[in-house]
């Protein structure tokens, strides 16, 4: 399998820089898996679980990696890839009783929304908080 350049930044440092064989994700359009030669392409990330696939020193498959990631972009160009968030984070950098208590705050913040904006807010900080404690729970196997 052929690799491709991956980057994934969030705000305050970078995930990864390097060759991938894989990535996939949530959009806004649904799901999406890019692949070495994928054609140009900008998206909307939205939270939830990233799954990438390193290229060893020989260019072979490495082991999966997952990050939890906050909304963001995709950006496609050139034979390379670019996944700017906001935040995110590995499964074992997860704190469970935070992400049990932002969940409660999000699922009361989105039975207070009176608008749109306020459900939307909810809403994504509610999917996020879901996908940490999912990740969570895959990794320490609960």
């Amino acid at each position: 399998m052929e690799s491709f350049k991956l980057q994934i930044m969030a705000s305050n440092h970078t995930v990864y820089d390097g060759d991938a064989l894989s990535v996939s994700m949530m959009t806004t359009e649904g799901s999406i898996g890019i692949l070495a030669h994928h054609s140009n392409l900008i998206m909307a990330i939205v939270p939830g679980e990233l799954t990438y696939e390193p290229a060893d020193e020989k260019g072979s498959a490495g082991k999966k990696e997952v990050v939890i990631v906050s909304d963001g972009l995709l950006k496609v160009e050139n034979g390379e890839t670019m996944i700017l968030v906001d935040t995110a984070e590995r499964p074992e950098e997860i704190d469970e009783e935070r992400a049990l208590r932002v969940e409660e705050e999000a699922r009361e913040a989105l039975r207070r929304a009176n608008s749109n904006r306020d459900i939307a807010l909810a809403s994504a900080e509610l999917s996020r908080a879901m996908s940490r404690l999912k990740a969570f729970k895959a990794k320490h196997k609960l």
